[in-house]
């Protein structure tokens, strides 16, 4: 029998099929993150959700009003994994306090990112 490395998809988009049933995949263009022997996980980058950038900068400074501009910055609903927890997925370039490179873009999950795209 011949052995058959497996392919892993990291850095590369999943579209789903236009029959796929789940809901929490339906329509979506998923960005895969890390994938190994061990696992995936991937960010849906296409489906916005109902807050923007100056919703959730309120939530998290209350006594500083975000600039006017931030309301026009969407937010995107992640996926169904972790939904508590925010990641930005953004350019190569400022390194932030919890910034991974992942080969000409980058992810950060930390609340300095956004508040770098605030200013």
């Amino acid at each position: 029998m011949k052995n058959v490395s497996p392919t892993y998809l990291k850095h590369q988009f999943l579209i789903a099929m236009p029959h796929m049933a789940d809901p929490n995949f339906a329509q979506t263009l998923t960005y895969i993150v890390e994938h190994t022997a061990n696992g995936a996980m991937g960010l849906v980058v296409n489906r916005p959700q109902a807050l923007n950038l100056a919703d959730i900068l309120e939530q998290l400074r209350p006594e500083v009003d975000p600039p006017a501009r931030c309301q026009g910055v969407p937010i995107y609903i992640g996926g169904p994994v972790q939904t508590d927890r925010g990641f930005v997925l953004h350019p190569t370039g400022p390194k932030f306090q919890a910034t991974v490179d992942l080969d000409g873009v980058s992810l950060s999950t930390s609340q300095d990112v956004l508040f770098a795209i605030a200013d």
